[in-house]
């Protein structure tokens, strides 16, 4: 579905991705991780069109992007950026319909179509008790759920999250990752994450691209990714991969070094 060559970008002068070659298969749910700065969420911002100079070429569903329009792209891709401002007093109602834009018309007026998908949505996510709260007053995990919901109310086949558990306790993280891949499965969305944690992309995620200074150093299942190898040479620490015995997947222990002498540094 996502076919990435020989892509270079960066910052002004700042290179950050060096020649990067990505396969994506429809209906995957790929994470993208690395170390801070190893070139992630610019990645992420090159395929979504908000970095617009870049070397190589990006193909979405066989069609070059630079010949898709804007308002197409819109409805082909719908990305959840880290932050986003949500300190307006609108309802969780009114903000998801701003995902419909794509689908208004040069007023940008709702039609009954657009309510009808939000209502679906508002549904499928269960957010229909909190549908008429302000989104200024939703705690940190239910913001979360409304962001996502606002990308799925934009009805494209593929959804971009950049960090979507970022600053969430162990709970919300896993039940958004939860959420993601209950979208991946029962409405056969390519989902595609950038992540810190390497375990949980490990349980969640059906292909994994490990970047490392901007290159992509390994792409596969969690099985060829998260290999001890790989993981001290890009993380530059000690690790102990082994088994989740419920799951079957790889688990990464961090190791504390020691020095010489036997004593933990």
């Amino acid at each position: 579905m996502i076919k990435v060559k020989k892509l270079s970008a960066g910052y002004g002068s700042k290179t950050i991705l060096s020649e990067v070659d990505i396969s994506i298969n429809k209906g995957s749910f790929t994470a993208i991780i690395g170390r801070n700065g190893a070139g992630k969420s610019t990645f992420l911002k090159v395929l979504c069109g908000l970095i617009k100079q870049f070397k190589g070429a990006i193909f979405i569903n066989g069609k070059d992007k630079s010949e898709i329009s804007k308002n197409d792209f819109a409805k082909i891709l719908a990305f959840m950026p880290q932050t986003v401002d949500m300190s307006f007093p609108f309802t969780v109602k009114e903000f998801l319909i701003f995902g419909r834009y794509p689908y208004m018309n040069v007023f940008k007026i709702a039609s009954q179509k657009d309510y009808a998908v939000v209502e679906n949505v508002l549904d499928f996510m269960d957010l229909q008790s909190f549908s008429s709260k302000r989104i200024d007053e939703l705690s940190g995990g239910e913001k979360q759920k409304v962001l996502i919901a606002q990308t799925i109310v934009q009805e494209t086949d593929i959804l971009v999250f950049d960090e979507p558990t970022a600053h969430l306790d162990i709970g919300n993280q896993y039940s958004i990752l939860e959420i993601l891949k209950n979208i991946n499965e029962k409405l056969s969305k390519t989902i595609i994450v950038t992540l810190h944690d390497l375990n949980a992309a490990g349980e969640f995620c059906q292909d994994i691209v490990l970047l490392d200074c901007g290159r992509v150093k390994n792409f596969g299942t969690a099985q060829d990714v998260l290999n001890y190898k790989d993981i001290e040479s890009t993380y530059k620490t000690t690790v102990v991969v082994k088994t989740n015995p419920i799951s079957g997947k790889p688990y990464i222990i961090p190791v504390r070094a020691k020095n010489c002498l036997g004593e933990q540094t």
